[in-house]
C-alpha cells in the first residue's frame, strides 16, 4: 500500500537566479512537510520526451517520478569497485517489467507507455500525491507551456535518442519504429 502525501501548499516564482519554477509543498505521513521544486520548463521537458498533452498528466508524473525505484545504489567517486569486478566492468541489469526507458525506447509511444507504467507503480506501491484542496489547479491553467519549444524539444530529444539507437540519422525505419517526427 502506498504511502499518501497531501499537498497542502504551492509556491511560485523564481526558484533560482532566472529560472522560474513551483514548489509543492506536501504533508507525509507522521505530519513530516516535503518540498518538491521543479522548474516550469520541465513540464515542457515531460511533454517533448514523452508526448504528453495534459498539464494535469504532466504535472503528476513530475510529482511521483522521485519515487521511482532506481536498478542500482549510486555510488559516490570515492567508493572502490567491488572486489572480483574489472574497472569499467558493467553489471548486466535485469530487463525493466514496465518497459525501455526513454533513451532506450525504439519510439516516443514505447517510452511513453514504460513511464505511465513506472508512474502507476509508484502511486500504487510506493507513494500517492493527493490534492483535496485543487491546489494544482494553478499550475494546470498557468503551465506556460509554449509548442514551439515543446517541439523544439522534441526534436532535440528525438534525434538523441534516435543518435543512440541507431548510430545517427536518418533512422532506418522498420515495422516496429516510429516514423520520424518533424
Amino acid at each position: 500500500m502506498a504511502d499518501e502525501h497531501t499537498i497542502i501548499d504551492i509556491l511560485a516564482g523564481e526558484i533560482s537566479p532566472g529560472v522560474q519554477g513551483w514548489s509543492v509543498i506536501t504533508l507525509r505521513p507522521g505530519s513530516i512537510r516535503w518540498q518538491h521544486t521543479f522548474p516550469a520548463e520541465t513540464m515542457e521537458w515531460r511533454a517533448a520526451e514523452y508526448g504528453l498533452t495534459d498539464p494535469v498528466e504532466i504535472v503528476d508524473v513530475i510529482l511521483h517520478e522521485p519515487y521511482q525505484e532506481t536498478d542500482a545504489p549510486v555510488l559516490p567517486p570515492s567508493v572502490k569497485q567491488p572486489p572480483g569486478k574489472a574497472a569499467g566492468a558493467t553489471v548486466a541489469k535485469a530487463k525493466d517489467p514496465h518497459g525501455p526507458i526513454l533513451l532506450e525506447a525504439t519510439s516516443t509511444r514505447a517510452a511513453r507507455d514504460a513511464h505511465r507504467s513506472r508512474i502507476a507503480a509508484v502511486k500504487k506501491q510506493r507513494v500517492r500525491i493527493t490534492d483535496p484542496d485543487g491546489l494544482l489547479a494553478h499550475i494546470h491553467r498557468s503551465h506556460g507551456m509554449d509548442p514551439d519549444r515543446v517541439r523544439a524539444k522534441r526534436e532535440a530529444v528525438d534525434v538523441h535518442r534516435w543518435n543512440r539507437l541507431y548510430g545517427g540519422l536518418p533512422v532506418p525505419v522498420t515495422d516496429t519504429s516510429e516514423v520520424p517526427r518533424a
